[in-house]
């Protein structure tokens, strides 16, 4: 090897290339700033040991193979867990592994528009901020790259699966149970997406969607007296501000899945409505059974008897909340006009939708 330095640095580029990532992205990851990468990279930087054995991690390669000729490379390695993404004619194929299957999910992409994804999530995750802020940028990213996809097939299919591969977390995270940690970071995540995706379009209308500090929700919930009404349980509270004076309009109960804790929100829910408050309930409507091309069909089930689920029957036959709205373009919508609450059907692309318009309407009658 005639000069180790340029080696090295070579491989480091090639390796960071095939990954996915930029400098920035990789600095981030590493602890490094991004100038710092470039001079690796160039052979003009001679760094320490403990920033050899850095990039090797994130790289996922043992540290020999970045000092090793091209002759004897590998190519950089791939947790079980690991997503990789094909592009063909248009499409892009995102392949997973889903229990014992080697899965894969299409929809219309690039590479490219895939990689602008994964290093926010990266960079998210190797920065300062939370994992939830680094999931909800991820997914943000992820419906403005394609807002024609089922959001909640992005959320389900893309967005989980790029958490739960160790191979974008940090070395910090090498310790996290990440399947767990996604089941709690998830539900956080979702309930800034909400607020972000939302709060332009409300603003004029006075109304406004915070996930509050607990002294926040204690304050806006305390006209409430029912022992039921607890600010735990008040994933968003809705507000909005007659005169400027900030009032509570509501709340949004916020779940990836109809399963998720659905029934421990009951009981707040009906004390919420017999207050004369809002309770609504928003959800990606995420279910998919293992196979090695999944479809995310949701929970609800469909409109005929036969198919009627119980969770349906909550909404437009209990009334259990005030209204629902579903992020997965394959939930079948309430068809019947005698329903208690509809099921109604949003995505990312335009805020200014059913969701917004059934806020607005509950405003003005207040």
């Amino acid at each position: 090897m005639d000069n180790p330095k340029a080696q090295f640095g070579r491989n480091v580029r090639r390796l960071r290339e095939a990954l996915g990532f930029t400098q920035e992205a990789l600095g981030a990851a590493a602890g490094l700033d991004r100038s710092y990468v470039g001079g690796v990279e160039r052979g003009e930087r001679n760094p320490s040991l403990s920033t050899i054995v850095r990039l090797a991690r994130v790289l996922e390669v043992p540290v020999a193979i970045l000092f090793s000729e091209p002759d004897e490379q590998l190519p950089p390695s791939r947790s079980d867990d690991g997503v990789v993404a094909f592009e063909s004619e248009g499409q892009l194929a995102v392949n997973f592994k889903y229990d014992q299957y080697d899965a894969q999910y299409i929809f219309e992409g690039t590479r490219s528009e895939f990689d602008e994804v994964l290093n926010v999530m990266r960079s998210g995750l190797a920065g300062t901020g939370s994992r939830a802020d680094a999931v909800a940028a991820a997914f943000i990213a992820a419906t403005s790259q394609w807002p024609n996809a089922n959001p909640s097939d992005l959320w389900t299919f893309l967005i989980s699966r790029i958490y739960c591969d160790p191979a974008n977390h940090p070395p910090g995270n090498a310790r996290l149970n990440l399947e767990q940690s996604w089941k709690r970071t998830s539900g956080w995540a979702l309930e800034r997406v909400f607020v972000r995706h939302y709060a332009s379009t409300l603003q004029p209308y006075g109304i406004a969607l915070k996930i509050g500090t607990k002294a926040e929700k204690e304050s806006l919930l305390s006209a409430i007296s029912d022992p039921l009404v607890t600010p735990d349980k008040a994933d968003i509270l809705i507000t909005h501000h007659p005169d400027r004076s900030e009032e509570l309009l509501g709340v949004v109960h916020v779940k990836a899945s109809i399963a998720e804790r659905r029934t421990d929100d009951v009981p707040m829910s009906q004390a919420l409505i017999q207050a004369g408050y809002l309770s609504v309930f928003c959800t990606m409507d995420c279910k998919s059974s293992p196979s090695a091309n999944p479809i995310n069909r949701g929970e609800f089930g469909g409109v005929a008897a036969r198919s009627h689920s119980e969770k349906r029957r909550d909404f437009e036959e209990h009334g259990h909340f005030s209204a629902c709205f579903s992020y997965n373009s394959n939930t079948v919508p309430t068809m019947s006009k005698d329903a208690v609450a509809r099921i109604r059907i949003c995505d990312f692309r335009n805020p200014d939708d059913d969701f917004v318009r059934f806020l607005r309407a509950r405003s003005a009658t207040r």
